[in-house]
């Protein structure tokens, strides 16, 4: 082979070329990472354990999708038993995340951004220690370059708790933040727009409901989020004030909104140039429906109130583990004899319903309606005989107060329910705003013409329907007082540092049971930290056990025991 010979500047060139082109190459080329190595991360302040704004995090296992760090000053610090168990959970949360989790959503959402800011197309999935409440979180500051976000780690990644990884909602909580992570791409890169919070949260709660992981155990996601929805069922869906109970409404309304139009309705509005409320009203009308979004949140509202089926698949959820949610209305009693005359006055937030149920009175019955003009109004009515219930709608006419009148209410039916739910006339969806309503209540003073017993079975029903009133009134009392109660039999697993488990819950009501002396801080929170230790350790020494602050086999049998006695 001929070869040519080059001057020296030529080279010089060419040298110089090759360099730039490799320099080129190593910016566009995620270099290979193998396990065992450590790195920094930057992390979010408001969500750490100790309000770090950077951790150490060894890289405990690669899949095919995904590199999976755990924060090494947890790892380390852990026993060889708890390291082994988190190694395991890993190993299958792994296979779950590259067949399941991460295939599943890209299919049914669309891709994150792939290969990303690190042109790497694994995305990274970090545990480190979160504050008591947190279980993970993802931040878009990531997807930008250091210049313009100076806490960026550069890459497409997510974030959980250490707490998680012993859990059984372990792939739920990945799937949701994952989701997240696709909706960044989705929207915010590929449209320009950022999504209204409290959607977003949505379709991340939908996701581990899509992949069949709510009906793996009987504590589930859904579960939760129908505990936080009965603690605030009147939160607006759209105010987002980052509270566990604002998950409640989204959640249930989520289900009802998928049940009746299909997942594709959350898809649509997640492809859609608008956001929030805009583009679910716009999804919706794709699908054919003339409803307005807010009237579908009313008929959402009477069914959580009666989730009856029988009625029709509108008013009721065919979910099985929504089956059992029954709402309990405000209860509102007339006097049963005489003209009766009530001004009753209350507020609604925007996007939020509400549930008052009428019972007693003799005589017919009038409703009337005021309404505060800065809202729009929905409102839906419920009367219930011996034989079932009837929906109907209380029309509104702005030029006008709606009336309702029932004639002979008390010699029909056993109660009148009004759900009203109201959003903003100038459209706004995320400024917090009370809207007044006022409901005038008129009963005649004619006795209705019953037989001796068909009365004393209509006062039967009405009492039936005051002792409900008291027993939900007695339910949600003895929820307020659960942290107060030793909810445990037995414990049947060991317990240990930085595990959040309802176990840990029952060792904290235990321990509280104690005393002071025992557990001074009596705090129930389901996180065994550094004062649940401490409390573990002061038990041990009062009855002879090693003290280690580890609920082993023999301080199990010692609780156990006393649990008995």
């Amino acid at each position: 082979m001929r070869f040519k010979r080059v001057r020296k500047d030529k080279l010089l060139f060419i040298f110089i070329a090759c360099f730039a082109v490799f320099c080129f190459a190593c910016n566009n080329f995620a270099l290979a990472k193998s396990e065992g190595e450590v790195e920094t991360f930057f992390v979010q302040k408001d969500y750490d354990i100790s309000q770090r704004a950077s951790i150490n995090a060894r890289l405990v296992k690669i899949s095919q999708k995904a590199y999976f760090y755990v924060e090494s000053e947890w790892y380390l610090n852990i026993s060889d038993e708890q390291r082994a168990i988190v190694n395991a959970n890993l190993n299958q949360l792994a296979q779950a995340f590259d067949k399941e989790i991460y295939p599943k959503l890209t299919a049914l959402w669309g891709a994150e951004w792939n290969p990303g800011i690190d042109n790497d197309p694994k995305i990274t999935i970090l545990f480190e220690q979160m504050a008591q409440d947190a279980v993970g979180y993802f931040t878009d500051a990531n997807e930008y370059m250091r210049q313009q976000s100076p806490n960026s780690n550069e890459r497409e990644m997510i974030y959980l708790s250490t707490n998680v990884l012993q859990g059984k909602l372990l792939k739920s909580y990945v799937a949701h933040e994952f989701t997240h992570l696709i909706t960044f791409n989705q929207k915010d890169r590929q449209k320009g727009i950022s999504e209204d919070i409290w959607l977003n949260e949505m379709r991340a709660e939908y996701s581990p409901s899509y992949l069949g992981y709510d009906s793996e155990a009987v504590f589930n996601n859904v579960a939760q989020r129908i505990n936080d929805f009965a603690q605030a069922p009147s939160d607006s869906l759209t105010i987002w004030e980052s509270k566990q109970n604002d998950y409640g409404v989204v959640v249930m309304f989520g289900y009802y909104l998928v049940q009746q139009y299909g997942v594709d309705i959350l898809v649509s509005s997640l492809h859609s140039n608008k956001t929030g409320i805009a583009s679910l009203q716009e999804a919706i009308a794709q699908k054919g429906e003339t409803k307005d979004l807010l009237q579908i949140f009313n008929d959402w509202a009477v069914a959580v109130f009666l989730n009856d089926c029988s009625l029709g698949e509108k008013w009721c959820y065919k979910n099985p583990l929504l089956a059992n949610v029954h709402l309990p209305a405000n209860i509102i009693v007339l006097p049963s004899r005489g003209r009766t005359n009530l001004a009753l006055s209350y507020s609604l937030s925007e996007w939020s319903s509400n549930w008052y149920k009428f019972i007693g009175s003799e005589g017919d019955l009038k409703i009337t309606f005021t309404f505060d003009p800065k809202g729009v109004f929905a409102l839906k009515y419920v009367l219930c005989e011996a034989k079932g219930c009837k929906v109907s709608d209380f029309f509104i006419d702005d030029s006008k107060k709606p009336e309702l009148l029932i004639p002979n209410f008390s010699g029909r039916y056993l109660s009148l329910s009004l759900i009203p739910s109201v959003k903003a006339r100038d459209g706004t969806t995320n400024k917090p705003s009370l809207f007044v309503f006022s409901v005038n209540v008129q009963t005649s003073n004619e006795p209705s013409r019953l037989t001796q017993e068909e009365a004393l079975i209509n006062e039967l029903l009405m009492q039936i329907e005051q002792l409900k009133a008291q027993i939900a009134q007695t339910q949600a009392q003895i929820l307020a007082m659960r942290k107060n109660i030793i909810s445990c039999a037995s414990f049947e697993k060991n317990l240990f540092l930085g595990l959040r488990d309802k176990e840990v819950s029952c060792l904290q009501e235990f321990l509280k049971s104690q005393g002071s002396d025992i557990y001074p801080q009596g705090i129930v929170s389901g996180y065994f930290g550094a004062l649940t230790k401490a409390a573990v350790m002061r038990f041990q020494a009062k009855y002879g056990i090693l003290a280690t602050g580890y609920v082993g086999p023999l301080t199990r049998a010692k609780i156990n025991q006393m649990l008995v006695q």
